[in-house]
C-alpha cells in the first residue's frame, strides 16, 4: 500500500510539473527569453534599455527631485581629442573654451560644438581660461629651450574672434583659477604671492605674500576677499591695498574655494577638516573631520554645508554645529565642488565614468548619467541652464538635461 501512495505521488509530481512546463512556454516572450538568443544579443538589448535609461535605476527606491539635474542627460555633443587636458573648460551664454594639454585654447560653439577659434598662446596653459564681459584671460607657464619654466604670462583674448588683445609677462606663471571681475582679476601665483591685476591691462595693483604656493580660488566680496595657501593659511585681505584683515592657520594646504555666509567662512583643508571661521575675526568656529583630504570648495545649501572629500564621501553637515547630517560613499575619489540646484546636487568624482545626483535632504540618488566606455572625467565639471560639460580623458563630452520627447542632437566632432 505504501508503494502505491509513493507511486501515485510520483505521476501527480511528474503531471504538474509538465503542466507548469508547458504554461511558461505558452506565456514567454520570445523577444527577452528566446533560448537561441546569443551573448552579443543579450549584451546589445542591455545597452540599448540602458542607453534609454531606466528611472527605476537612475533614482533609488523612492527618491525623487524636482531639481532639473534629476531628469535624463542625454548626449548633444562631444569634441575629441588626444590632447586632453585636467584643467576645466570654462562656459558662457554660446560658447565653451577648453585649455588643451599642448597649449592651445578652442573656443566651441555651446549649442553644436563646432569650432569658433583657436588660440595657441605659447607655453603650457596653467589655469582655466577666465571668461569676462568681453574677453578671455589664459594664463600660461613660458618654457625655455631646454624645457624649464621661464616664468608666466597672462593673455586677454577677444571672446569673438580668438584675437589677442594684450600679454603681460610675470617671474612666475599664474597658477589659480582665475576670478574675475569689471575691473580686476585675483589670481595665486607659483611664487608663493596673491595678486590683484588691472583688468585691462594686467598691471599689478598688490600682491600679498604667503609661505607657500597659492592655488586656491579667491572668494571676492565688498569687504574683504578671501583665499587659501598651501601654506596651510586661509587669508582674508581688504580690497584696496591688499593689506591683511586676519589669518586663520591650519594644518593642511587649502585649495578649495571658501564659501561664506553672514557669520562664518567656510572652507575645507589637506588635513581632512572642514573648518568654520568667524567672518570678522577668523577665529575657529568649529572643525568637523573627514576620512581624507579636502580639495572641493564647500557649499551651502539651507542650514547644511555640503562638502567633498579624498575618502570617497560627500558630507551634508549643519553650518551652525558642524555635526554630520549624512554621509554618502561613491566609487571614486572626489576633488571638485558640488553642483547644486533646487533640492539635488551634482556628484563628478575623479577618473570615474559617471556622474550622480544625490538629494540634498539624505544623499538618495535621484539620476545617473554614465559616459561611454573607456572615457574617465578628469576635470571639475561645468552645468548652466541644462548644459553639462564634462573633460574627460578622451575630449570634451556635452549633455542636456531632457524632457521627455526632446531628443538633443548628437554631433561629434574631432
Amino acid at each position: 500500500m505504501l508503494k502505491l501512495c509513493h507511486a501515485g505521488s510520483a505521476i501527480v509530481t511528474f503531471s504538474v510539473v509538465f503542466l507548469l512546463s508547458l504554461t511558461a512556454l505558452a506565456g514567454s516572450n520570445p523577444e527577452t527569453e528566446s533560448p537561441t538568443q546569443t551573448r552579443q544579443q543579450r549584451k546589445a538589448e542591455a545597452k540599448t534599455k540602458a542607453g534609454n535609461g531606466d528611472r527605476q535605476a537612475l533614482a533609488e527606491l523612492g527618491a525623487a527631485s524636482t531639481s532639473r539635474l534629476a531628469l535624463p542627460f542625454k548626449r548633444a555633443w562631444q569634441y575629441l581629442t588626444d590632447e586632453a587636458s585636467t584643467l576645466a573648460p570654462s562656459i558662457d551664454d554660446t560658447r565653451i573654451y577648453m585649455p588643451l594639454a599642448g597649449g592651445r585654447v578652442v573656443c566651441l560653439d555651446r549649442e553644436t560644438g563646432s569650432l569658433h577659434w583657436t588660440s595657441e598662446p605659447g607655453g603650457i596653459i596653467s589655469a582655466p581660461v577666465a571668461v569676462g564681459d568681453n574677453w578671455v584671460y589664459i594664463a600660461t607657464r613660458k618654457l625655455a629651450d631646454d624645457g624649464s619654466e621661464a616664468g608666466g604670462s597672462l593673455r586677454a583674448v577677444d571672446k569673438a574672434t580668438g584675437l589677442t588683445r594684450w600679454v603681460r609677462d610675470y617671474d612666475r606663471p599664474l597658477v589659480s583659477p582665475l576670478e574675475v571681475t569689471s575691473t580686476r582679476i585675483y589670481a595665486g601665483s607659483a611664487d608663493g604671492s596673491f595678486y590683484a591685476l588691472q583688468a585691462g591691462s594686467g598691471d599689478v595693483i598688490w600682491k600679498v605674500e604667503t609661505q607657500g604656493i597659492v592655488r586656491s580660488r579667491a572668494l571676492v566680496t565688498d569687504h574683504a576677499i578671501y583665499f587659501g595657501g598651501e601654506d596651510g593659511a586661509l587669508r582674508a585681505v581688504e580690497p584696496v591695498k591688499g593689506e591683511i584683515i586676519w589669518k586663520h592657520q591650519a594644518s593642511g594646504k587649502i585649495v578649495g574655494r571658501p564659501a561664506i555666509d553672514e557669520r562664518s567662512v567656510y572652507f575645507g583643508g589637506g588635513d581632512g577638516y572642514l573648518y568654520s571661521v568667524d567672518v570678522l575675526t577668523g577665529r575657529l568656529r568649529w572643525r568637523s573631520r573627514t576620512g581624507a583630504a579636502i580639495e572641493a570648495a564647500p557649499v551651502l545649501v539651507g542650514e547644511r554645508v555640503l562638502i567633498a572629500s579624498f575618502d570617497n564621501f560627500v558630507y551634508a553637515l549643519s553650518r551652525s554645529t558642524g555635526d554630520r547630517i549624512w554621509k554618502r560613499r561613491l566609487e571614486n575619489r572626489i576633488t571638485s565642488a558640488l553642483i547644486v540646484e533646487g533640492d539635488a546636487c551634482l556628484v563628478a568624482p575623479l577618473r570615474a565614468d559617471y556622474v550622480a545626483v544625490l538629494l540634498n535632504s539624505d544623499g538618495r540618488r535621484v539620476n545617473l548619467y554614465r559616459l561611454e566606455k573607456e572615457f574617465e572625467i578628469v576635470a571639475d565639471p561645468v552645468y548652466s541652464g541644462d548644459t553639462l560639460v564634462l573633460a574627460t580623458s578622451n575630449g570634451l563630452v556635452v549633455a542636456k538635461a531632457t524632457r521627455s520627447g526632446e531628443n538633443p542632437a548628437s554631433v561629434v566632432k574631432k
